[in-house]
């Protein structure tokens, strides 16, 4: 069986949009930012939720009190729409508990405008 999947052209996909894939039988969300694309499992390990129901947001870093409020990685984030748990695009680990929670992170590359997801 082959690993890699050609899922679409890459002017398919809006940036900051979940969508929902499957392939070989597995639910996949598949989201884009800039030119980046990103695939995770699409099942919350805390629930079964599917996370492409979910939304993409950023991060703020820490700051002390009175300071403003500096935000990042934006759309990095994935958020469970159930109980708002948030996961890394790039590692798929959860941010609260990053050695326990996590969803499978699927390679993701665009060769000649086509999106491919490798499931090896």
């Amino acid at each position: 069986m082959p690993s890699k999947y050609d899922v679409g052209a890459e002017h398919d996909f809006v940036a900051g949009k979940l969508y929902r894939i499957e392939l070989e039988k597995r639910a996949i969300v598949l989201f884009r930012r800039g030119e980046q694309f990103f695939a995770l499992r699409d099942v919350c390990p805390h629930q079964g939720a599917r996370l492409s129901a979910g939304r993409l947001q950023g991060t703020t870093q820490s700051c002390l009190p009175g300071t403003p409020i500096i935000y990042h990685r934006e759309d990095e984030i994935v958020v469970c729409p159930w109980h708002g748990w948030e996961f890394d695009a790039e590692t798929g680990c959860s941010l609260a508990d990053p050695r326990k929670a996590r969803v499978r992170r699927y390679l993701t590359v665009v060769v000649s405008d086509r999106v491919i997801v490798d499931l090896a």
